[in-house]
């Protein structure tokens, strides 16, 4: 019962996250703010029908949210954005475009990388709890250690990005916080 208020709590973090993003991207002009807000139901509904409240359902509805704003920097959505002009939705393509052309900047990863590092620790309590109920132990340590390790991911990213003066390679920074997972993993396992 631990993990799934643990879990909701760590969903409705998220949430937050996705939708502060969400507010100063196009997808306010989609979507009223206040119906934003209404996500925040997702994770209740699920925690009432004895589900994990913060499942991959719920992480891909989040993600969508949190990247709108990093689509104008896209090559992909703009490639898509010709294909749409050359299939004959030329004032789709041009109205779409000058909707996202107005939020070209620097994407912000932090908080994209926080939404991902909430949910990785919200499967791994979500998946430790179902294994200690077998052996009946209490969850406690783990998630402590979880909490630890997930902290200073989110902490260390930048100084991690910033080794490098024309920026760390992103596979390279991805298999560092992949690392330090596996290692509070290991962890969590051992104690």
């Amino acid at each position: 019962m631990k993990a799934k208020i643990i879990n909701l709590a760590l969903a409705e973090i998220s949430v937050l996250i996705a939708v502060s993003i969400a507010e100063k991207s196009p997808m306010a002009l989609l979507v009223p703010v206040n119906l934003l807000y209404a996500i925040a139901i997702i994770p209740i509904a699920l925690l009432i029908m004895n589900r994990n409240p913060f499942g991959f359902p719920t992480f891909i509805v989040l993600m969508a949210l949190a990247t709108a704003k990093a689509l104008a920097n896209s090559e992909i959505f703009y490639s898509l954005l010709d294909a749409v002009y050359y299939l004959g939705f030329r004032g789709l393509a041009e109205y779409v475009e000058s909707m996202f052309s107005a939020y070209e900047s620097k994407p912000d990863i932090i908080p994209l990388l926080s939404i991902v590092v909430l949910f990785s620790m919200a499967q791994i309590i979500w998946n430790i709890e179902k294994k200690l109920e077998k052996w009946n132990i209490e969850i406690g340590y783990s998630i402590a250690v979880l909490g630890i390790v997930g902290t200073a991911i989110i902490l260390f990213y930048p100084i991690v990005l910033s080794i490098h003066p024309h920026g760390f390679p992103l596979l390279f920074a991805g298999l560092i916080g992949v690392s330090a997972i596996l290692i509070g993993i290991s962890l969590i396992v051992r104690n």
